[in-house]
C-alpha cells in the first residue's frame, strides 16, 4: 500500500480513503476515516496497512456477493440494535407520530454510525419477507428437527408443510409476513370449513393450521418481526372424533389373510408376515438393517432402534421384539431385511390396494396397519401384563422408567402363545 491514505490531524495520524467508484454502488459511504492513534509515522504506516487490507477484503466480499447486506438482514440488525439501546424499532413515520419525550430520548443517543442512525431513527423499512419466502427459510431454521431423518422422511415431513403454506397463499395472497392479521387466519379457516363440508377431514384442517402457525412464528421470530401469532390462531381448531382403526379378527388373519398372499411378490408377502407377528409399524420394519436382525441368538429377535440419519417416531419406540410364527419365517427368508428396497408409503399403498382388490378387508376401514391393532388385541386376549404389551408395542409407559426392561425370554413366553402358524 502507498502512503496516500495517511494524513496528519493535529498531533496524530489518521487513515482516510474515498470509496472507489467500482464498489460505490455497494458501499454507500463517501469516505472512510479511521484514527490511527499514534504520532509516530512509521507506526501509522503499519496500522494503516492493516486497516487497508481489511477494507479491501470487505470490498472484495461485496463484489463477490454482488450485493450489500439484504434489506431483511438490515431490518434484523436495526431491530436488535434498537433493542440494545432500550427502544422498540420504529420506522421514521412511526417515530414522527411518537411522543416528544421519546423522540428526544432517541436523539440524545450518540449516533456515530449510519447503522445506529437506522436503528434509532427508523432508517430501515420493515421486513419485505413474503409468505412465499417462508418455507425455504423455515427449513434452515428447523434443521435440528430433520438432522436424524432419512431423505425419504425429510421429504415426507416437508411436503405437508409446504402444501399448507401454498394453500394459505392461495386463500390470502402472497402477502408480506408483517401484514398477516386475524382476518387472514379466519379466511383460511373458513376455506377449510367448506372443504370439511365436502368430505375432507377436520384432522387435515387442524394440521394445516398448525403447520402455518409454526412456520410463520418461527420465521418471524428469526427475522425480528414483532408478531405474536398465538392470538391470531386462537379458537381456530376444528372439533372432531378420533377414529381408531379397526383390528382384524385373529381367525381371519390366520385362516384367510395369511393364506391369500400368493398374488404378491416374495418380498411384499414377507413384509406382511413380519408385521403380523411383531406388531411393528411399517416404517419400523423397513427401517431395520441386517445388523438389527438377530437370527442366530438364543432368542431370535429384531432390534428397532434409531441411528444416525434415522429417527424413530418416539423415544419409547426403541425395543427388541422376539421372532415367532410368521415373523420368524419372514426374517428367515429375508435375513437382511427390507431396508434396501422401496419405501414404507409405497408398500402401504400397494398392500392396501391388494387387500381391497382381493376382498381381504372386512370393512373399508381395515388397512395393513390394522395388523398392529390386532397384535395388541391378541396380547390382551391372553391377559399379558400391560407393561409387556407397552414394551412390545413401543408405547410410552406411565411414570418414571426403572430398570432395563423385560428380558427377551420373558417377552418370548407371551409371544409364543399368540404366534400364527405358517
Amino acid at each position: 500500500m502507498s502512503t496516500d491514505y495517511i494524513y496528519k490531524r493535529g498531533e496524530k495520524f489518521i487513515y482516510r480513503r474515498r470509496v472507489p467508484k467500482y464498489v460505490s454502488n455497494l458501499d454507500h459511504r463517501k469516505e472512510i476515516k479511521l484514527a490511527l492513534k499514534t504520532d509516530n509515522y512509521q507506526e501509522a504506516v503499519v496500522r494503516a496497512n492493516i486497516y487497508n487490507e481489511q477494507i479491501e477484503t470487505f470490498w472484495r466480499a461485496l463484489l463477490q456477493s454482488g450485493k450489500s447486506k439484504g434489506s431483511n438482514e438490515k431490518y434484523k440488525t436495526a431491530v436488535q440494535l434498537a433493542r440494545a439501546y432500550g427502544f422498540t424499532y420504529k420506522t421514521a413515520d412511526q417515530i414522527a407520530s411518537s411522543t416528544l419525550n421519546e423522540i428526544v430520548d432517541r436523539l440524545s443517543i450518540d449516533i456515530n454510525s449510519q447503522q445506529k442512525a437506522d436503528a434509532l431513527l427508523g432508517g430501515v423499512q420493515e421486513s419485505h419477507l413474503k409468505l412465499s419466502d417462508c418455507t425455504e427459510l423455515y427449513w434452515e431454521l428447523v434443521h435440528d428437527r430433520l438432522s436424524d431423518k432419512t431423505a425419504f422422511k425429510v421429504t415426507k415431513w416437508k411436503n405437508p408443510r409446504k402444501a399448507a403454506i401454498e394453500n394459505f397463499i392461495a386463500v390470502v395472497g402472497n402477502k408480506h409476513l408483517h401484514e398477516i392479521d386475524r382476518k387472514d387466519i379466519l379466511d383460511f379457516r373458513g376455506w377449510w370449513n367448506k372443504r370439511i363440508k365436502n368430505g375432507l377431514s377436520a384432522d387435515s384442517a387442524n394440521k394445516q393450521l398448525r403447520y402455518v402457525k409454526d412456520i410463520l412464528q418461527t420465521v418471524s421470530n428469526d427475522n425480528e418481526i414483532d408478531i405474536d401469532f398465538e392470538p391470531l390462531f386462537l379458537r381456530t381448531r376444528f372439533q372432531y372424533k378420533v377414529k381408531s382403526r379397526p383390528p382384524f379378527e385373529v381367525s381371519f388373519v390366520q385362516n384367510t389373510l395369511l393364506r391369500k398372499l400368493d398374488g404378491l411378490n416374495d418380498r411384499d408377502r414377507m413384509v406382511i408376515m413380519a408385521l403380523a407377528d411383531t406388531g411393528a409399524r411399517i416404517s419400523e420394519i423397513f427401517g431395520l438393517k441386517s445388523e438389527d436382525i438377530k437370527l442366530n441368538d438364543e432368542v431370535p429377535f429384531i432390534w428397532i432402534r434409531p441411528r444416525e440419519g434415522y429417527a424413530l417416531k418416539t423415544s419409547s419406540s426403541e425395543r427388541k421384539i422376539p421372532l415367532v410364527g410368521s415373523s420368524l419365517y419372514a426374517f428367515t427368508q429375508c435375513p437382511d431385511g427390507f431396508n434396501h428396497v422401496g419405501n414404507p408409503d409405497t408398500f402401504s399403498n400397494m398392500a392396501n390396494n391388494y387387500l381391497k382388490n382381493n376382498n381381504l378387508r372386512p370393512t373399508p376401514q381395515h388397512k395393513v396397519y390394522s395388523l398392529r391393532h390386532t397384535f395388541k388385541d391378541r396380547l390382551r386376549d391372553i391377559e399379558a401384563p400391560e407393561e409387556i404389551i407397552d414394551d412390545l408395542m413401543g408405547h410410552k409407559k406411565n411414570g418414571p422408567k426403572y430398570g432395563r426392561g423385560h428380558r427377551l425370554d420373558t417377552k418370548l413366553k407371551w409371544l409364543e402363545k399368540i404366534a400364527f402358524t405358517v
